[in-house]
């Protein structure tokens, strides 16, 4: 038995060093020109900053006209669309939980390297799937499902209950309603 426990022990030692080197291992050339794509600011806006860089007034007068329009033109047919911090933090709350593409607006980088740990809300409704696992939405809408078996002693959540979900380890969420004891969950799309 005692071999065993030391099998599982060595073996898990050694998963958890073999994914700590890989995710510590430097990224590609490739992934790092993906992220340099995904992350750099629309052509129509450094075209735009271009313009400060023209020496003759009137010519960089020109220049700017030219590309505010540009710029107002895109914005307005949503080619590009202009949010202030306020808004991306929104976004990123709203989201928060859902596995997203890499660019800067849901990453965090760029922004202070903020990135959102937990939201509170309010419990819209919650109610047992057949696994008699919960499924709970919240007041703002998003949607998430218990991933571990009901504990007996856990607070069944219902409708106006508060409710914190936070960042867990490898990737997971963990829910508590009114302060209660935590339970794991996942965020699902309707």
């Amino acid at each position: 038995m005692v071999g065993s426990k030391w099998l599982v022990a060595s073996l898990i030692s050694a998963t958890i060093t073999v994914a700590a080197g890989i995710t510590s291992a430097p990224a590609s050339a490739q992934e790092v020109d993906r992220r340099k794509a995904l992350t750099a600011p629309p052509t129509v806006y450094t075209e735009l900053v271009a313009c400060k860089d023209v020496a003759d007034p009137t010519a960089r007068l020109a220049c700017y006209d030219e590309k505010v329009t540009t710029l107002q033109t895109a914005q307005s047919s949503n080619q590009v669309v202009i949010a202030d911090r306020e808004q991306v933090r929104e976004a990123r709350r709203g989201l928060f939980g859902l596995t997203l593409p890499r660019i800067k607006l849901f990453d965090g980088e760029g922004d202070e390297g903020e990135q959102i740990e937990s939201i509170e809300g309010i419990i819209k409704s919650a109610r047992t799937i057949r696994s008699g696992k919960w499924l709970i939405q919240l007041e703002e809408g998003a949607v998430w499902q218990q991933t571990e078996p009901p504990r007996s002693t856990m607070r069944r959540p219902k409708a106006g209950d508060s409710i914190t979900i936070e960042r867990a380890a490898l990737g997971s969420y963990l829910a508590k309603v009114n302060e209660g004891r935590g339970f794991k969950v996942k965020r699902v799309t309707n």
